[in-house]
C-alpha cells in the first residue's frame, strides 16, 4: 500500500456527563509516514487536559521535524525519543506547579510506514484493526490496568473485569514518572482500517458493536463512519469524554 493512499480523520466529544474534555485526538498526515494519536488525560481541574495536549502536540510537532526512518528499528528509536520527550515535558510541569501535581495521560499512537505499522500504548486507550476481506476485527493493544493484570494472572474472570471497582485503575500513564514505560507492537499493513480510541468509546460500545458499525459503514466516507461510532457512544450514555482517530486504506 502506497503511504499516500490512506485517509485520516479524528473526532473528540466531551460526552454527556463530564464538565470538560480532557481527551486529545491527533493526526499526522505526512508525505512519508502517517500517524494517528489518542491521549486521555487525568488529573484535577484542567490538569488532564493540559497533559493530553502536551502529549499530542509534542509528538505531532516532532513528527513534522523528523525525516522518514530508514528502517523499522530506526522508526522504533524515533518513537522512543519523541515519546520520552513528551513524557518529560508533562512530568516536569507536574512536579513544578502544584495545580498540575499528579497529572498524566494515556497514549495510544499508530505510526504507519510503507510496509509496517508501529503501535505504541501507555494506559488503557486502545488500537484496533479491521480487514475487509476476512471481516477480522482485531484488538491490537492490551490495557495497562489493574484488572487486565489480574485477568492475565488468572485471578479474575472476564465477567469480573467488567464489574471490578478497580476496572479504571491504571498501572501506567504518561507523565507520572520521569521515565516512560510503554508497550510497542509491530504489525503488517494488511488491514483496511486502523482505529485508535479512548475508553470513552470502549466503555460505552462493545467490541462487537464497534465491529458491526465498521462493517456496515466501511464503504462510506471515513468522516461518516467515525461519526457513527461517536453517536453510538453518546447514545449508550456518553459517560466520559470520547475520542476516535481513524486511518483507512483507499
Amino acid at each position: 500500500m502506497n503511504i499516500n493512499n490512506y485517509e485520516l480523520f479524528a473526532l473528540t466529544d466531551i460526552g454527556k456527563k463530564r464538565p470538560n474534555n480532557e481527551d486529545q485526538a491527533g493526526l499526522f498526515n505526512g508525505e512519508e509516514f502517517k500517524a494517528i494519536i489518542i491521549a486521555d488525560g487525568m488529573g484535577g481541574h484542567s490538569a488532564g487536559e493540559v497533559a493530553s495536549n502536551i502529549a499530542v502536540n509534542t509528538i505531532i510537532n516532532a513528527f513534522s521535524l523528523s525525516p522518514k526512518p530508514e528502517n523499522i528499528n530506526k522508526a522504533k528509536k524515533m518513537l522512543h525519543r519523541i515519546v520520552k520527550r513528551a513524557n518529560a515535558s508533562i512530568h516536569k510541569l507536574a512536579v513544578s506547579k502544584s495545580k498540575y501535581y499528579g497529572m498524566g495521560t494515556t497514549l495510544v499512537l499508530a505510526l504507519v510506514l510503507d510496509e509496517k505499522t508501529l503501535i505504541l500504548n501507555c494506559g488503557d486507550s486502545r488500537a484496533y484493526t479491521y480487514t475487509r476481506s476476512s471481516k477480522e476485527f482485531r484488538r491490537v493493544t492490551s490495557d495497562q490496568t489493574v484488572v487486565q493484570y489480574l485477568y492475565s494472572m488468572g485471578s479474575i474472570s472476564k465477567e469480573e473485569m467488567l464489574t471490578s471497582p478497580k476496572r479504571h485503575v491504571l498501572m501506567n500513564a504518561m507523565g507520572i514518572a520521569s521515565v516512560v514505560d510503554y508497550d510497542l507492537y509491530e504489525i503488517s499493513n494488511d488491514y483496511d482500517l486502523l482505529l485508535c480510541c479512548s475508553d470513552g468509546l470502549t466503555n460505552m460500545v462493545s467490541d462487537d458493536e464497534i465491529k458491526k458499525i465498521i462493517e456496515t459503514n466501511i464503504d462510506d466516507k471515513i468522516e461518516n463512519l467515525t461519526q457513527k461510532l461517536m453517536n453510538q457512544a453518546l447514545n449508550n450514555g456518553g459517560l466520559d469524554n470520547i475520542s476516535i482517530s481513524v486511518l483507512e486504506a483507499k
